[in-house]
């Protein structure tokens, strides 16, 4: 049997202030060696907490730890080679969107965020699975859900569930997550093959050959770590390698390639923009800081001592980074 665990810590301190068991069963199938059962990011929007879990469900509790409902109607999921479970759901206005891209009948799952229950769930024929992020982005009017997939990058209406467009390009089982800029979308994929493409959001039915694909590249495009957004600029690395390339988001244009920062072997996380910096954190927990400029400068290495595969959360001044063995909480010093 699995215990599958939520736990909460105090910002300040790092006490925990409490734990909650969600469910305790036994896994369908196992996982990759690279990481466990629970690999899935909560989320919150300051008045719950969302845990998912997968096949066990998503699981919905108060911030002081009291249960509030609980999804679990997912049918067994079937991975790629067995590595097991690992998207993480979002949350937008009143809707959490589940992602279930598997060896089986992949879809879209929209619960409401009060009482759990579906609001509507869009198939997504032909795609395998994939882990990456469902992204929420406002354009005209209209909430789209922009999703990646083997087969294509697919746009949901978020009401109702409504396929808005589609673009094949990406390459195998794509992990890293989309970003959006104003009117455009970005969406890259980094196993056996390249592209990343800027689309638009006010394109409908198959993009493929159209104006809406306002650019791609491929070359040096990210596997697992999804992009970074900053001031019009988009970051990215070479498929695991700590290898930046900077562009600039609306056009394409490069302004700094493939910059290598010796001493940070394979990457998990995704770089995180914030304070003026870049931060990328390697598998090792050795950390590079860069400056957010179109000019690449590097600023120093860190070294945490522990592995770091999370992409670590940037919030008031802090980097929160959940290591191999601990949770840090890194702070600017005076």
């Amino acid at each position: 049997m699995q215990r599958f665990t939520l736990l909460c810590y105090d910002r300040s301190s790092g006490k925990l202030l409490w734990e909650r068991v969600a469910a305790e069963t036994q896994p369908t199938e196992g996982h990759h060696h690279d990481h466990g059962f629970a690999s899935a990011s909560p989320m919150t929007d300051g008045e719950r907490v969302y845990a998912h879990f997968g096949s066990r469900g998503i699981f919905a509790y108060t911030l002081e730890g009291e249960p509030a409902w609980a999804y679990t109607e997912f049918e067994p999921m079937r991975t790629r080679s067995g590595f097991g479970e690992g998207s993480s759901p979002a949350l937008h206005g009143d809707t959490v969107l589940i992602p279930w891209d598997h060896e089986g009948d992949s879809y879209l799952l929209a619960l409401d965020k009060k009482s759990g229950t579906a609001k509507w769930k869009a198939a997504r024929p032909g795609e395998t699975t994939t882990w990456g992020t469902p992204l929420a982005v406002r354009h005209e009017g209209r909430t789209q859900v922009v999703l990646t997939g083997q087969g294509y990058v697919r746009s949901y209406d978020l009401e109702t569930g409504e396929e808005l467009w589609r673009c094949s390009g990406q390459t195998e089982r794509p992990v890293a997550s989309p970003v959006s800029l104003g009117e455009l979308v970005f969406v890259g994929s980094g196993f056996r093959g390249a592209y990343l493409g800027a689309f638009h959001l006010g394109g409908r039915g198959d993009l493929g050959g159209s104006s809406s694909v306002v650019w791609s590249v491929d070359r040096n495009t990210p596997d697992i770590p999804s992009p970074a957004l900053s001031d019009g600029r988009l970051y990215y690395l070479a498929g695991r390698e700590c290898a930046v390339t900077c562009l600039d988001a609306l056009t394409g244009n490069v302004h700094f390639e493939r910059e290598r920062i010796d001493g940070v072997g394979q990457v998990y996380a995704s770089p995180v923009a914030a304070g003026g910096h870049l931060y990328i954190f390697g598998r090792d927990g050795t950390a590079a800081v860069i400056r957010d400029s179109e000019e690449f400068s590097l600023v120093g290495l860190n070294r945490l001592g522990e592995g770091v595969d999370v992409t670590p959360a940037a919030t008031g001044g802090d980097l929160i980074v959940r290591g191999e063995r601990h949770l840090y909480r890194i702070s600017a010093t005076e």
